[in-house]
């Protein structure tokens, strides 16, 4: 049977074959050959997860558990996928954690399509006894469709939405177009009130990082603006987590030793002889997707660096050639401002044991609560206010003076 037999026939899971690795090296040839041959996001890339699972998967104590799929000797799907203990519970997830925007799978086209709710089912089943010793699938953060293509594990029986969606906006060559399209003269009028307002400061300058060492200097700078806004805000601060800082470090060494150069590019915006606002982005199938933003939080402020930043990354995407850009999960004023394009996610917690059984309803009843909550402007907003109260009371105290 040829390939395009292969893929036109009925699935059937138990021809499959499974095969679990611990290195996403180990399958890299393949690995990048199908990427190329799909439209997938940067969180899905061979370098993206492998340089997670080198820098980040030890200190959070996950284990691996990268699945490759192959039908008649052909990879057809990938699922990289992480082992979690929490407490007796072991749960799968996909790689990346809250720093992965959009999770998923890499299906092959044809055989993404072939695979109904119920062969998708069997599938992660069979999965699972590959893996060994599992209770729970877990995945959050998935998309139900993807460039026009349905996410086979987005329909899975009792799927739920997904804390957050995330929204894009598309992009075109002609950046006065797009500009028209989102309030483009009251952006403009803006625009120029703060280019006037800098001017008797120098003016203001996006510099794009373009060596490894500014790279990692503008990384640190954004870990400490961060960290700021966290304290303030009674959040704890994702950054600070074990792996995570040295996983987007491996992320800048790997994209400037001869890896992918859109694999992580840092932009920074520059006026009065400082970084007052940053990005962090990564860019596959002419999309460009924002890691993390943080802005300074001095007198600055009141000019909506930010903002300012965006107007500037926006202009240079278009200019580029790129077709779409998002700005991560979440719902925050100045993302609504410019994406329009709502991607619904899903959040799929499939039970393999009794245990994860158990765990499966805990789960879906706590994310209910969650929803209630942010869907009730009146309770989010009173949750947001307490969270920045805490934040304030657990602020460390200031060291006394000599």
């Amino acid at each position: 049977m040829n390939a395009l037999d292969a893929a036109a026939a009925p699935i059937v899971v138990a021809e499959l074959r499974i095969a679990v690795h611990a290195s996403a090296r180990e399958i890299e040839d393949d690995w990048r050959a199908l990427e190329k041959a799909l439209p997938i996001s940067v969180y899905q890339s061979f370098d993206w997860i492998n340089c997670w699972v080198e820098a980040a998967t030890g200190p959070q104590r996950i284990r691996p558990a990268i699945v490759a799929i192959r039908r008649e000797e052909r990879l057809v799907a990938i699922l990289p996928l992480g082992i979690e203990r929490i407490g007796p519970l072991r749960v799968a997830r996909f790689l990346g954690g809250e720093h992965a925007n959009i999770r998923m799978g890499i299906f092959d086209t044809a055989f993404g399509a072939a695979l109904d709710p119920a062969t998708a089912d069997d599938l992660l089943r069979l999965v699972a006894r590959a893996i060994g010793g599992i209770d729970l699938y877990d995945l959050d953060a998935q998309p139900v469709e993807w460039a026009g293509v349905a996410n086979p594990l987005a329909a899975l029986a009792g799927v739920g939405s997904a804390r957050c969606d995330v929204s894009r906006m598309r992009l075109e060559p002609d950046f006065a177009a797009v500009l028209k399209a989102h309030r483009g003269a009251r952006k403009a009028k803006k625009h120029r009130w703060q280019a006037n307002t800098l001017e008797p400061v120098g003016g203001f300058q996006l510099r794009r990082a373009a060596s490894a060492d500014e790279a990692l200097a503008i990384l640190d700078t954004y870990f400490a603006q961060k960290a700021t806004w966290f304290r303030s805000q009674g959040i704890a601060d994702s950054f600070a987590e074990p792996g995570v800082a040295d996983f987007f470090r491996a992320l800048v060494q790997r994209r400037w030793s001869g890896g992918d150069t859109s694999l992580i590019e840092l932009d920074a915006l520059e006026f009065d002889g400082g970084i007052r606002a940053i990005l962090g982005s990564g860019t596959q199938s002419k999309r460009l997707s924002g890691y993390f933003m943080s802005v300074s939080d001095d007198e600055w402020r009141r000019v909506s660096p930010g903002e300012l930043m965006l107007h500037e990354v926006i202009a240079a995407s278009c200019a580029r050639g790129l077709t779409a850009l998002d700005l991560g999960r979440g719902d925050e004023r100045y993302k609504a401002s410019w994406l329009d394009v709502v991607e619904p996610h899903v959040r799929a917690i499939v039970p393999v044991s009794m245990l994860g059984r158990a765990a499966a309803a805990l789960l879906r009843l706590k994310d209910q609560a969650e929803r209630r909550i942010r869907d009730n402007p009146k309770l989010w907003k009173l949750a947001k206010t307490i969270r920045r109260w805490r934040g304030k009371a657990e602020k460390p105290a200031p060291a006394d003076a000599d």
